[in-house]
């Protein structure tokens, strides 16, 4: 997958927001790598395409971010298509049409409807609300119209014609992008965590931060953001070593966040006298085992300790005295796949832990 094809993706990402979310449009910037790594991609391949993509925020104090103001401009443009496209022409047409309707009567200068009024309308013609406001939206962003105290205002002061449908039929039947399609698709799934309560992440060591802030642990979301871009740097091929620690790092520590609300819980699990004990005195082992116990409460099953287990013993190689006593001919070499399987292991445990926190959610504050 080339540059063009993954900034042509992020291009399209970015308008779909428009079209699923016109009151607050845009990516923020962990969005966009969320986005990115459910196409695929890796985090250089990322932070490479949004260079000439994304150049401003939306609105004041926003944290969304979108694309540059010529490419908005297109979206305006009705003889521009790519298919899909995501403009419902309908409610283009009706936004028009009702300023056309108040420019006739009140002329280009004076000409002024209220956004929620021209929304009403269009929901009593039967249009849906989100595409009206997308429709909206994407006029004002096109430069075609203007948004001030909540009333629209003509940015020409002149009729729009011919209409955006009208427009349409002048192009040629363009061809399906597929890329389009897919970014719609995981937009729709992104910009949906905002609000559903599902974690803004899909995968696993990426959602475990808002985790640790419904632990009473949001101290440590640095630690393990930290910890988990580390391990996305480390090459298989070139430090299987670093992948492998780094992967028990982030066992141990998903496990060590939930020991205390899984004893004040009293659930069974995690609930080692050890673990009374001063937190730096526990160890990966004791947390792993402690983990399984507990029967209908546990957090791993016999499959992910036994892969849990075998990350451990494969970390034991960084200690110099272990390698001595179990293999005192010469430890062998570690190979990649196995650093590979290392990194597995991890999203495996901390996805377990947090389909645990899903079942045993923790409904007061933590000590």
């Amino acid at each position: 997958m080339n540059l063009q094809h993954i900034t042509q993706f992020f291009q399209a990402a970015l308008e779909s927001s428009f079209y699923l979310a016109p009151r607050e449009p845009g990516l923020t910037h962990e969005e966009l790598f969320e986005v990115g790594r459910q196409f695929g991609l890796q985090e250089g391949e990322i932070a490479d395409a949004l260079l000439p993509v994304v150049t401003q925020t939306f609105g004041g104090g926003s944290k969304r971010l979108i694309p540059n103001a010529m490419m908005m401009h297109q979206w305006a443009m009705f003889p521009f298509v790519q298919i899909p496209d995501f403009r419902n022409l309908a409610a283009f047409d009706f936004v028009v049409s009702e300023m056309n309707a108040c420019i006739r009567a009140m002329g280009g200068r004076a000409a002024r409807i209220q956004r929620e009024v021209l929304v009403e309308r269009g929901i009593a013609k039967n249009l849906p609300r989100l595409a009206v406001e997308a429709a909206i939206t994407i006029m004002i962003v096109g430069d075609q119209i203007v948004v001030k105290d909540g009333q629209i205002a003509s940015v020409s002061g002149r009729v729009y014609e011919p209409l955006p449908s009208e427009q349409r039929l002048m192009v040629g039947t363009p061809k399906h992008n597929e890329t389009r399609a897919r970014a719609f698709s995981i937009v729709t799934d992104v910009i949906g965590r905002r609000t559903d309560g599902r974690p803004s992440h899909v995968e696993a060591l990426d959602a475990f931060p808002d985790a640790l802030e419904r632990l009473n642990y949001g101290a440590f979301r640095s630690w393990w953001v930290q910890i988990v871009a580390e391990l996305r740097q480390s090459n298989p091929n070139f430090a299987p070593v670093s992948a492998l620690v780094l992967s028990a790092s982030l066992v141990e520590g998903a496990l060590a966040f939930v020991v205390r609300h899984a004893q004040a819980a009293g659930l069974g699990v995690l609930g080692s006298k050890s673990f009374i004990e001063n937190p730096r005195t526990w160890k990966i082992d004791d947390l792993v085992s402690s983990a399984s116990a507990g029967r209908d409460t546990a957090i791993l099953d016999t499959a992910s300790r036994q892969r849990a287990e075998w990350l451990i013993g494969a970390r034991q190689r960084i200690h110099a005295g272990r390698m001595l006593s179990e293999h005192p001919g010469g430890v062998p070499d570690l190979r990649p796949e196995e650093a590979r399987e290392a990194k597995t292991v991890a999203e495996l445990v901390v996805r377990r832990v947090l389909d645990w926190l899903d079942r045993y959610p923790p409904f007061r504050t933590q000590s």
